[in-house]
């Protein structure tokens, strides 16, 4: 069984769309889905957890950390394997950042990794993925739905390619991209001509 774990939001990749593609590709395993929010069954995660082959997180990445809620989530994982429940499925992480650079979730990957050895889980690959913020630079709405059919969005062989490893159950060195449509700079730019014009509208508005 795969459990995978909706560690929030993560703006234009969307983890209802990630899932959708690690669902795809794994298709004959068993995959439940659980988001991470405060109040949750920890009954059934813990049931998930020690039924698992392999965990997945997905999540955004923001000064250099996964969200609060992630952490809490985690530090709770951590205290139950220490209290007895036995987790033995391979952890697999997606982190998304709105920087360019993929490498820029590197910090939080090593703080999963750290998660990992404390709580006695084998770490199977991480995934950093840069420039989630790729909907400044198109027309929204085509841009959506050619990722939601899986066409020509630069994260999705990514993407793919993370699920064989999850589905072979096995590891992997982490891997970080970064757009491959634009330039750093022509990312840059855009992403602040769309926050200009954004406060813009606002300063209007009031």
């Amino acid at each position: 069984m795969i459990l995978f774990l909706d560690g929030g939001y993560t703006l234009t990749a969307g983890n209802e769309a990630c899932a959708e593609i690690i669902q795809e590709c794994t298709q004959k395993e068993e995959f439940i889905s659980v988001k991470i929010e405060e109040d949750m069954d920890w009954n059934s995660v813990y049931r998930y957890l020690e039924d698992a082959c392999a965990i997945v997180l997905a999540a955004g990445v923001y000064l250099d950390s996964v969200s609060s809620g992630v952490l809490r989530f985690l530090e709770k994982v951590e205290q139950a394997v220490i209290g007895g429940e036995s987790i033995g499925g391979r952890f697999y992480a997606i982190l998304y950042t709105e920087l360019y650079e993929g490498e820029q979730t590197s910090v939080a990957m090593e703080v999963l990794k750290n998660f990992c050895a404390h709580a006695n889980i084998t770490w199977g690959r991480g995934l950093g993925i840069g420039g989630n913020k790729m909907e400044t630079l198109r027309c929204k709405n085509s841009f959506w739905d050619r990722f939601r059919k899986n066409l020509s969005d630069f994260r999705t062989d990514s993407l793919r390619e993370q699920a064989l490893f999850i589905r072979e159950k096995i590891q992997g060195t982490d891997v970080y991209i970064n757009p491959q449509a634009v330039s750093r700079k022509g990312y840059i730019r855009k992403i602040n001509q769309k926050s200009k014009k954004s406060n813009r509208v606002k300063f209007a508005q009031n």
